[in-house]
């Protein structure tokens, strides 16, 4: 059997971009996507130097605006084992009936968000930014397309493959003041969209407080 493929994007697209782009400022990334794209085997892309996948993914609200939360399992990469999450995704698999970019980055986020999450409908799905670890080789070979979803709750992970449904934060909401005390517990790419994007919309800092 084939081995499935996932789409790549040149690494010299994103060396110099900062961890967290808002929205505003990503048509960059199409660009270099619709001039540049490239399908390899997920092996392959996993271990090159020159590409990166392009991730979609969501961040999950509450009606009440409050953000879920889910831990991951322990194990694969040590900067993700057992960390709290906030956002699920995957890859952009290649599809027979080739699509433009955009298309590609919207059907593989409806996809994940159904397979990855027990969940009602969302009420709206709004792009905010992308974000980027540039901390190792290993963490940057991955580029977050980021969507901030409403659905209307409650939420748990589907995924089990990835997420805990043992971890009290098996889909737990929490506020933003809440993820302040959590920081320390994300993942990576959590951590830099509560920094980013999470705190500035709330105008709080890392311990909860009002700015």
């Amino acid at each position: 059997m084939n081995e499935q493929q996932v789409l790549c994007i040149a690494r010299r697209c994103v060396e110099d971009r900062q961890r967290f782009t808002p929205w505003r400022s990503a048509d960059w990334l199409f660009q270099a996507a619709e001039s540049g794209m490239r399908w390899l085997p997920r092996s392959e892309a996993e271990a090159s130097d020159e590409f990166i996948q392009p991730i979609p993914c969501a961040l999950v609200l509450g009606e009440d605006d409050g953000y879920y939360v889910f831990r991951r399992v322990k194990e694969g990469r040590a900067d993700l084992s057992a960390r709290l999450s906030l956002v699920v995704g995957g890859h952009i698999d290649w599809m027979p009936d080739a699509q433009a970019f955009p298309q590609l980055v919207r059907s593989t986020l409806t996809r994940e968000i159904s397979e990855e999450l027990c969940a009602a409908e969302p009420t709206s799905i709004t792009p905010i930014g992308l974000v980027l670890d540039h901390t190792s080789l290993e963490a940057s070979r991955h580029l977050g397309i980021v969507h901030e979803i409403v659905v209307n709750g409650p939420v748990l992970p589907l995924a089990t493959e990835e997420f805990s449904l043992r971890s009290q934060y098996a889909g737990r909401l929490c506020s933003a003041s809440d993820l302040s005390t959590l920081r320390a517990t994300l993942d990576p790419w959590s951590s830099i969209i509560f920094d980013d994007y999470v705190a500035p919309c709330h105008a709080i800092d890392r311990q909860g407080r009002l700015f």
